[in-house]
């Protein structure tokens, strides 16, 4: 079976006892020819037909034999073939009858367009595919003009039991534009445009342009793929295997689990389209720059989607980088690339949480204005940066790649430039949603089995960890996730160490503002107790080795006591009351700091 053929569109319906086709010869052309005749037999006292009902679309839509065309007409364009009719609408004087029969005109007209469906149903609202001037597609609203575009390609308009040739007015336009979507019940739904190849649950391939009936997505360029093996095989697998390892060996995976991890990542933004429910975050996360994050974050989303993604800048602040991740859910992003996260840096704000649970899918409201949004499609994260600060909160929410290169700065060892990777990418893109549906129906044969996360948490990510884990696991990748009860130990033990110096900062300088001076003269009174023997308990536990020699010695200045409290200032550690702010004034020439409380977000 052809995993590529492409969906044959068909009506069902009985054809209504008011609708006759003409056919004089008997015969049926061909069933896309755009044009045909459909006569409605009309008596004087006849009563405007039930359009509510169950129409014969199928006979309404099949096509009749051309009209004859006389020798002059043949002769002026031997090329257009014979004259063909177009179809015959009413405008009833109930308006429910005349919505429904734009209904039928715009059914029409996606059964005769040639690329298929191109009126589709998209939020409650009737919407277009249509080509752009860069020779790309766009989802447009049908507003009224454009619907009264749709509605004259459909077909000719008369006014009910009148022969006089008419169009539909404005009220009929704006009654069928404000119609509940119940009422344009054959016109499909549309999940969305879609550039690459598309991966189906099933394990077929969608590859090409036109809609896919199978997910509800408009595919925008065509791909030639082999089919699917319907019983892949170990040889199948290995192959797919040695694929992926050509262009992910490229990189500097610290281990095992991390060049796992990164199959994963690439999995996840296959299957996401067709996912149900949210996925973690995908962290990415590097000893030093240029070691290949954003590199590998690109080359992953153009092996998926066939062109590589968008990149976020992340911000430093943590409200600007909310305002990021805000205007990547308003432009329904499938795969988010916020890059270069700064070191120390917090890029996990509450929205970015609120977008990877539950559903996924963000209500929320445009920057500087009364009006919301709805992420329409849950987005796939990824998050780039050297020495990424990932808090407690977080870590049941993400899984971590690592990469480590030997030397800052030096013994890069990519055989390829990044032009080139990119390239050959875009090259392989079919070939690895190809090598994806071969995994997953190998683990489809072999019953599903279910993975089990060696160590750590993910349970918000069910099906993600059954489909994912589970076909990967089961095609030999058995490092997947074996770092996960690592970093969420780890990362757990730094926020509670961070909580309870922010405690332990509130017993002392509770409201009050504080200077790096004042915290070095506590840190010097605690380091002669220590001296003395008498106790240990303080500020001075939270300190390095170095800090608390020079207490003990009362060498202590205040410059590293500043330095050493500027990387806790902004940060949020997971369970504290209090985080550390710069003041807004100066005491003379000294920096003033202040405890400020946490705010718990209890809706977004």
């Amino acid at each position: 079976m052809d995993a590529c053929e492409k969906n044959k569109h068909r009506i069902p319906g009985s054809i209504p006892s008011f609708v006759r086709q003409q056919n004089r010869s008997g015969h049926h052309p061909n069933p896309r020819s755009p044009h045909f005749k459909v006569i409605i037999i009309l008596q004087k006292n006849l009563t405007p037909p039930n359009t509510e009902s169950d129409l014969d679309l199928a006979g309404f839509l099949t096509p009749i034999e051309p009209a004859p065309t006389t020798d002059a007409a043949s002769a002026s364009s031997p090329s257009s073939g014979p004259q063909q009719f177009p179809a015959v609408f009413f405008v009833h004087e109930k308006i429910t009858d005349s919505v429904q029969q734009v209904h039928l005109a715009l059914v029409r007209l996606n059964a005769v367009s040639p690329q298929g469906p191109v009126i589709f149903r998209q939020d409650g609202r009737l919407v277009r595919v249509i080509r752009t001037e860069d020779d790309g597609y766009a989802v447009v609203p049908l507003d009224r003009n454009r619907l009264r575009l749709a509605l004259s390609e459909a077909g000719t308009w008369r006014r009910f039991l009148k022969e006089d040739i008419t169009e539909p007015d404005n009220t009929l336009l704006d009654a069928a534009v404000a119609a509940p979507p119940d009422r344009f019940r054959k016109i499909p739904v549309l999940a969305g445009l879609y550039s690459g190849a598309l991966l189906r649950p099933d394990g077929t391939v969608a590859c090409t342009a036109g809609f896919d009936a199978a997910t509800g997505f408009f595919l925008t360029k065509t791909y030639a793929l082999p089919p699917v093996p319907e019983h892949p095989t170990e040889e199948d697998v290995r192959f797919v295997r040695e694929m992926f390892a050509d262009i992910f060996d490229e990189f500097l995976f610290a281990t095992e689990t991390d060049r796992a991890n990164a199959i994963a990542g690439l999995m996840t933004a296959i299957f996401r389209p067709t996912l149900a429910g949210p996925v973690p975050i995908w962290a990415i996360d590097k000893n030093t720059p240029r070691a290949g994050g954003t590199l590998l974050a690109l080359v992953t989303g153009t092996l998926a989607y066939g062109e590589p993604p968008l990149m976020y800048a992340a911000s430093r602040r943590r409200d600007e980088m909310e305002k990021v991740v805000r205007m990547a859910l308003r432009e329904q992003g499938r795969f988010v690339l916020l890059d270069n996260v700064a070191p120390g840096a917090d890029w996990t704000p509450e929205v970015l949480l609120s977008a990877t649970s539950g559903s996924g899918r963000v209500l929320s409201r445009n920057m500087g204005t009364f009006t919301s949004f709805v992420s329409r499609t849950p987005a796939f994260f990824v998050v780039n940066g050297v020495h990424l600060d990932i808090r407690a909160d977080v870590t049941g929410r993400m899984f971590l790649v690592r990469l480590s290169a030997p030397k800052a700065w030096q013994e890069m060892r990519f055989r390829r430039t990044k032009t080139e990777l990119l390239e050959l990418a875009a090259a392989m893109h079919p070939q690895a949603v190809w090598g994806a549906a071969v995994l997953l129906r190998f683990w489809q044969d072999a019953g599903e089995p279910v993975f089990r996360l060696a160590d750590g948490n993910l349970s918000e990510f069910p099906e993600w960890l059954r489909v994912v884990g589970g076909v990967l696991a089961h095609a030999g990748w058995p490092e997947l996730l074996a770092n996960q009860g690592e970093v969420q130990t780890q990362e757990n033990a730094a926020d509670t160490e961070g909580a309870e110096l922010m405690a332990a900062l509130y017993a002392v300088f509770g409201e009050e503002q504080f200077s790096a001076k004042a915290l070095m003269k506590v840190l010097v009174t605690e380091g002669a107790a220590r001296k003395r023997g008498e106790g240990v308990d303080g500020l001075l536990n939270y300190a390095d080795e170095g800090m608390i020699r020079s207490a003990v010695a009362g060498t202590l200045s205040s410059v590293k006591v500043g330095m050493w409290l500027k990387g806790f200032v902004g940060t949020r550690f997971a369970g504290a009351e209090w985080y550390v702010e710069k003041a807004d004034q100066r005491k003379g020439n000294q920096r003033m700091y202040a405890l400020v409380p946490v705010e718990r977000q209890a809706m977004l």
